[in-house]
């Protein structure tokens, strides 16, 4: 083998694998993403949290709507209660919109936990029906 072939053959030979710099700054990246991943996946949960306090409040508010809304015109009047952690409370008020007519305000509030969820809801109720 002349002189040169063994040149050529060694260098060939110093490029195989990869260095341990480029080995750490591969993983450098693949953990950036798993942190943005992993930040993503978190804002998510908390987000869906967050939806499922406000649908069950504006749920229990429409509930207790309904309810009032059946009771007859004069019997209707203000009152709390609470249903697991929520508190759900309603204030009526006589000729506020409109003469003969009663302006019901549901409002239900989450008691607890680390964020508190209000729901209001307001519907008007004619004496005639």
């Amino acid at each position: 083998m002349t002189e040169k072939h063994k040149f050529y053959n060694n260098k060939k030979n110093n490029h195989q694998g990869l260095t341990l710099i480029e080995v750490i700054f591969a993983l450098s990246i693949f953990a950036i993403g798993i942190l943005a991943v992993s930040t993503l996946a978190i804002t998510s949960v908390n987000s869906n949290s967050s939806s499922r306090r406000l649908t069950e409040a504006t749920t229990l508010a429409e509930d207790r709507l309904e309810r009032l809304m059946t009771l007859p015109y004069d019997t209707v009047s203000d009152g709390e209660t609470q249903d697991g952690g929520y508190k759900i409370s309603w204030t009526v008020v006589e000729n506020d919109i409109v003469e003969k007519s009663k302006s019901i305000i549901v409002t239900v509030t989450r008691t607890g936990g680390l964020k508190e969820t209000n729901v209001a809801i307001r519907q008007l109720i004619s004496k005639n029906g």
